[in-house]
Parts: C-alpha cells; sequence; structure tokens
C-alpha cells in the first residue's frame, strides 16, 4: 500500500505544468549566480536581459532567458 501511495504521488508530480517564468531568484539559482547580478542586469539601463513586470513583481521567460544565455555565451561576454 504505502508502494502505491509513493508511485501514485511521483505520478502527481510529474504531471505539474512546468515552471514557464521565473523569479529574479528562480532565474539566479538556474544560470548559478547570485541574485544581486540578476537584479543588477534587470536594473541596468538599457539592459537586453529578457524580463517583464507583473505589477511590481520582476519576472524572467525561461525561453528568452535561454536564447538570451546563447547570446551572450556566442558573443563571450562578461556580465
Amino acid at each position: 500500500m504505502e508502494e502505491l501511495l509513493r508511485e501514485i504521488l511521483e505520478t502527481l508530480k510529474s504531471e505539474r505544468p512546468k515552471k514557464i517564468t521565473f523569479s529574479i531568484q528562480d532565474a539566479a539559482l538556474y544560470m548559478g549566480i547570485g541574485h544581486e547580478k540578476v537584479r543588477e542586469l534587470v536594473d541596468k539601463k538599457n539592459t537586453d536581459f529578457p524580463y517583464f513586470k507583473i505589477g511590481t513583481r520582476t519576472a524572467i521567460d525561461k525561453r528568452a532567458l535561454d536564447r538570451w544565455l546563447e547570446k551572450i555565451t556566442e558573443e563571450h561576454r562578461t556580465i
């Protein structure tokens, strides 16, 4: 019975929708950098960092972030 419950829980976890937007903290964790650096990228004037606002909350689209990371990697950019 315990094994069956464990299997059901695993199935439910895997059926949850995948996260497509990140918070500042999520993006920092995803990129392996500090949240202060992500905040700096967002706050930078004329930034090309992919973010948008939902009210006062900053959100980062995962697909756009992946494309941005590819771009800065190809450019050998220092952030």
